[in-house]
């Protein structure tokens, strides 16, 4: 009786494990390092692949300053094609590297980022990532 229940606390064992190390992978690896994850997706619009993540931090402070680190590590050891900053109420930027484009916006104590996996001009890209963010 004992070697049949300690063979059953094995075996849901090993499932709890397996399905743990099933849905890491299967999570996008996450960007920001910085802040509480709050969400990381990959969403599919118009046949673009997007990676969508947004972060929490613990006031407005950490978070202006978390966003202009993520920034510099974002575009770090690549060559910015074109951008663009606007600071009507959020403070964002949209970049095209040479191989991929993000947009990163900060929404008082979030930062939110969307990601693409391959150039997209920055007017066409921001038509596509804005309603993801807001």
């Amino acid at each position: 009786m004992i070697v049949v229940l300690l063979i059953l606390l094995a075996s849901v064992i090993v499932s709890i494990v397996a399905f743990i190390a099933y849905k890491k992978q299967n999570n996008p690896q996450r960007i920001m390092r910085e802040g509480k994850l709050l969400k990381s997706e990959m969403v599919s619009i118009n046949g673009e692949q997007l990676y969508v993540e947004k972060v929490r931090f613990k006031d407005w402070h950490v978070s202006i300053h978390s966003f202009y680190v993520i920034s510099d590590e974002l575009a770090e050891g690549h060559t910015v094609v074109e951008q663009r900053w606007n600071y009507d109420d959020f403070c964002n930027i949209t970049v095209r590297l040479e191989d991929y484009t993000y947009m990163l916006i900060r929404q008082v104590d979030a930062v939110a980022l969307v990601r693409s996996f391959r150039p997209i001009p920055i007017d066409e890209f921001d038509s596509i990532a804005q309603p993801l963010i807001l």
